[in-house]
């Protein structure tokens, strides 16, 4: 998995060590020293960075978090169909993060560690979600190439609907492939929907 820039390569590859021994040996079995280690650097210098493990990981999930909303905005702006691009942009926030994760050996205790110990990142990922599928629906709307199916319904609304239904797909659906089959089934009624008059 391709680690997200943080700006500052130092923290950089601090956090790239530490989702190394993450996904390799679990957050709970690595210590600070282990990150230090792996990163090549002292746990003075370590913590000059980042105050715990819990800090570490709400770092990365924020620099995935950034990452994500750059890659859905992209997927917007591409000349795919729309039906292509508004699937890409579920996929971006939904999809390939659950993807990389989850096939890792500790995948799933760091998938559980989310909502533990960044809920409110979690709050806001869902918040940028819908807020950049709202700008994206947005300009499909001004472009003539997707109109509301219903008078009282707003871009806003519908980006709501797509995240709820989305992150709930993810909560249910029993593989990543079932997740990825729903959610298209979900922009194609959408796209149906705001395409025909």
């Amino acid at each position: 998995m391709m680690i997200p820039s943080t700006g500052d390569p130092r923290r950089d590859l601090i956090l790239e060590a530490a989702f190394e021994r993450f996904v390799t040996y679990g957050f709970k079995r690595t210590s600070m020293e282990d990150i230090a280690n792996a990163a090549g650097t002292s746990r003075p210098a370590l913590y000059q960075h980042y105050k715990n493990k819990a800090d570490i990981f709400r770092a990365f999930v924020q620099a995935l978090k950034v990452q994500m909303i750059s890659n859905l905005q992209k997927a917007f702006l591409s000349d795919l169909p729309l039906e292509d691009r508004l699937y890409a942009a579920l996929e971006c926030g939904f999809v390939q993060v659950h993807r990389d994760i989850a096939q890792t050996p500790h995948g799933e205790e760091l998938i559980g560690l989310n909502k533990e110990i960044a809920g409110d990142l979690f709050d806001e990922w869902m918040s940028d979600m819908e807020n950049a599928l709202t700008e994206g629906l947005q300009s499909s709307v001004e472009r003539g190439e997707f109109h509301l199916p219903a008078p009282s319904l707003t871009c806003a609304r519908l980006a709501r609907v797509l995240v709820n239904a989305a992150e709930g797909t993810k909560m249910r659906a029993g593989s990543i492939d079932q997740i990825e089959a729903e959610l298209r089934t979900i922009v194609k009624l959408i796209v149906i929907a705001g395409t025909n008059k």
